[in-house]
């Protein structure tokens, strides 16, 4: 146990009270509100009212033009990846064609120093050259990639053994379209057009409506029909699992500001102090 003062920064350690008023460090915790939970109606990229809304197979909705620019730019990005990747290859190769190119000069050396002196006629200071010579030539590589100070030297951590197989060998990148939210594959022709009972009326601004009911689907678990795009809640449809109906597309469930219906507190991480 520390010992008491009356100066309070003379203690060499932060009090929990103290840690919990600091604002630049610890996580951050946060209630949501109803406000901040994002209703069925919505994209989730714009977090507006969705314009031609379109649904992916996981049940995420987004506007067309959202999502379409967001594959656009998934495609964009692996065309600069594919970039680096062949110029890293073309970078690799270069930098094994000169070890191969110094090391054959190595061995040239070694043999026309051994072949004017010989091996046994000559012992002490140029023998020990020709020794040193291999030598330096030999752990060239090694000492660029243990030593963090030599130009060009890759970057390494303590026990990182993973560096050498990784500058050597650079997998090809994947090609793909990932879905932004859940980060699962996705393809364009995949996602389908929702076609919902709009509501103009309402005091929330546009709602969606159950084609069957005309109830407005707010927090409700609701099925999407393939066929005709219209949206139907769940308690009307006779379906054990919609994932394995071909013919329904479970959409997620708009948020409210109970922690019953989902997570309603917020966490920011960051470095704590000691």
């Amino acid at each position: 146990m520390t010992r008491h003062s009356k100066n309070n920064t003379s203690n060499p350690i932060f009090t929990y009270h103290e840690r919990q008023n600091v604002r630049d460090f610890n996580p951050l915790r946060q209630r949501l509100g109803a406000d901040s939970m994002r209703k069925c109606e919505q994209c989730w990229l714009c977090l507006s009212t969705a314009v031609k809304p379109v649904c992916t197979p996981a049940g995420y909705v987004f506007c067309k033009e959202c999502i379409l620019k967001c594959c656009a730019r998934q495609l964009d990005e692996q065309k600069k990846e594919i970039e680096q990747w062949k110029c890293h290859l073309a970078d690799s190769e270069l930098r094994k064609a000169e070890e191969r190119e110094l090391s054959r000069e190595c061995k040239k050396r070694h043999l026309i120093e051994n072949g004017v002196f010989g091996i046994s006629s000559v012992r002490g200071s140029k023998s020990r050259a020709v020794d040193l010579s291999t030598d330096s030539c030999s752990s060239i590589s090694a000492l660029s990639d243990s030593n963090f100070w030599v130009a060009g030297a890759p970057e390494r951590r303590p026990g990182d053994k993973s560096v050498d197989k990784a500058s050597s060998h650079c997998s090809r990148p994947k090609k793909g379209l990932k879905c932004p939210i859940s980060g699962k594959p996705l393809r364009v022709k995949d996602l389908v057009d929702i076609n919902p009972d709009i509501d103009r009326d309402s005091e929330n601004g546009v709602s969606w409506l159950c084609s069957v009911s005309h109830q407005p689907i707010l927090h409700h678990n609701v099925l999407l029909d393939r066929t005709t795009g219209k949206l139907i809640l769940r308690r009307y449809v006779q379906v054990y699992d919609p994932g394995v109906d071909g013919q329904f597309i479970a959409l997620i469930p708009g948020g409210t500001g109970f922690a019953a219906h989902n997570g309603v507190l917020a966490n920011k991480y960051r470095p704590s102090m000691l």
